[in-house]
């Protein structure tokens, strides 16, 4: 923890619901570290003035790579690539993917938004476990910050990983009386990119119908509850056109709930302009979109001498003119005049990492103090519990894929025991136990399956899973429990070909 992180908030997520949360820090407009914790699954979600800006995650399923295998990006071999450079190298994920060619630099960024996005809203799904939020800024520097919409966030959170038993619990506490619009609801609904039946739903919301009503209206518009919390959340509507405090607040502590307004920008329209603009100038605009993106994305990987593109045995005049070449390169005159406020972000962090690195760089006294540091990091011993984890589960699969199940239960079991918190380690090392001919039929079909309920119950959007237990469940002639399991699976992962096939092979299309 940062030496002058405050704890502001702690709980149990059971009290406060992750959408609640959420909302709370972003009508409070702070600035910290959410981190929560749900049987030994850890998310860290990094707030900068209310608005998420990156997630870390202790998933293996949420890293860069397994969240380009589930897109169909990369190949599982492609994976498996990319964790042997990791180990042999020691470099990050990324890194690795666009050395073997696998990713192109100017995809990387795009990439990693997307994946640290699906990391977040993951996160509404925790029901159990602790909450706790760090007020403090030391961490901006050292994050990758992504910029989104908190209102996009917030409806997506809710409409695809929100649990229903909770989403129905929270429903039951608003208070009672019609659901009536509040002040600055027709411009703040732009902010929630509705379409178009969401907005035709929107409509209805004329303080004539009270909750229960207006969930009845479910039959047509099937996400009715929640578009509702989520509007209720936010502020948008309440009963009797008051506030409901019951959804927003938070139990047993925290500030009267106030909802935050955001100042609504609208652009007019200017075909005009898009006419004056060349094709050749569009062009050159988006090549310094991908510069700067392609940077940035690598900016916390690189040392200062990688940031001004200099050797270590440079000298001050070559240090000086490495850090004019680099401010020239990524001056803002260089790039388009009517840039993005999430570009323009990139851009400045860009040029103060430009200048830090040239103030550490710039004597001959201040280059031998940072190679010294560059070493003493470099002589630290590195954790490769996880990575050697990963390592693990790799040979195990191999041994699956040759049928020999004993040898592959001995390596998900190390690979358990290096990193007992992985969700997927305990669905793989479950099924290679029910699938294992040298163990008693009765005995290992219970521990399969305790094995796989508890990697489902640690990370419920996990498809592998929820394609052992399928199958699992076929076994033992459970048809409909199976059909239910590889429905999730394809639920969690629309490209997992395996849950598709079983769905298929049924006469059952998705």
């Amino acid at each position: 923890m940062a030496i002058n992180a405050e704890i502001i908030i702690e709980g149990e997520i059971r009290e406060q619901p992750v959408p609640r949360l959420l909302n709370y820090l972003y009508d409070q407009e702070e600035t910290g570290r959410l981190v929560l914790v749900q049987e030994g699954v850890n998310k860290t979600i990094h707030i900068i003035h209310g608005v998420p800006a990156n997630v870390e995650s202790s998933m293996r399923d949420e890293t860069l790579g397994r969240y380009l295998v589930k897109q169909g990006a990369i190949t599982e071999e492609d994976y498996s690539k990319s964790v042997e450079m990791m180990m042999s190298e020691g470099i990050q994920q990324g890194a690795a993917l666009v050395k073997l060619g696998l990713i192109a630099p100017k995809e990387l960024y795009n990439a990693v938004k997307d994946q640290n996005l699906q990391k977040l809203l993951t996160a509404f799904g925790f029901q159990q476990g602790q909450f706790r939020f760090y007020s403090e800024v030391e961490f901006i520097e050292k994050i990758y910050r992504f910029e989104y919409s908190f209102q996009s966030i917030l409806k997506q959170g809710v409409y695809q990983y929100f649990p229903e038993e909770v989403l129905n619990k929270e429903l039951r506490r608003v208070e009672p009386g019609e659901m009536q619009p509040l002040p600055g609801f027709e411009d703040r609904l732009s902010l929630f990119e509705l379409e178009e039946p969401e907005r035709d739903f929107a409509r209805l919301i004329d303080g004539r119908k009270n909750l229960v009503e207006m969930m009845s209206l479910e039959g047509a518009f099937p996400f009715a509850r929640r578009l509702l919390y989520v509007f209720l959340l936010c502020g948008l509507i309440g009963p009797n056109r008051v506030l409901s405090a019951a959804i927003r607040a938070l139990a047993g502590g925290g500030k009267e709930p106030e909802a935050r307004v955001d100042e609504i920008i609208v652009f007019p329209d200017s075909p005009e302009l898009a006419e004056e603009l060349e094709p050749e100038v569009r062009v050159s605009v988006k090549e310094s979109t991908d510069k700067i993106l392609e940077f940035y994305i690598q900016l916390k990987g690189k040392s200062y001498f990688e940031i001004l593109d200099a050797a270590e045995q440079a000298n001050d005049e070559e240090i000086e003119a490495a850090y004019r070449n680099r401010l020239e390169e990524f001056s803002r005159e260089r790039f388009s005049a009517d840039m993005g406020s999430e570009l323009e972000a990139k851009l400045e962090e860009i040029n103060t990492d430009i200048i830090k690195a040239y103030e550490a760089l710039r004597s001959e006294e201040r280059r031998q103090g940072y190679i010294s540091e560059l070493k003493a990091q470099e002589e630290k011993p590195k954790p490769r519990g996880l990575l050697t984890a990963e390592k693990f589960l790799q040979e195990g699969i191999k041994f699956v894929r040759g049928r020999d199940y004993p040898n592959a239960q001995k390596m998900f079991e190390k690979a358990v025991e290096l990193s007992p918190s992985e969700p997927e380690y305990y669905g793989y090392l479950g099924w290679t136990i029910f699938c294992n001919p040298e163990l008693d039929p009765e005995e290992k079909k219970q521990k399969a399956k305790e094995k796989i309920a508890q990697a489902i119950k640690m990370n419920p959007n996990m498809d592998s899973s929820h394609v052992f237990m399928g199958k699992l469940l076929q076994e033992e002639g459970d048809e409909q429990g199976a059909i239910r399991e590889f429905k999730l699976a394809l639920k969690c992962n629309p490209n997992c070909r395996e849950a598709r096939r079983e769905l298929q092979n049924r006469g059952i299309e998705e």
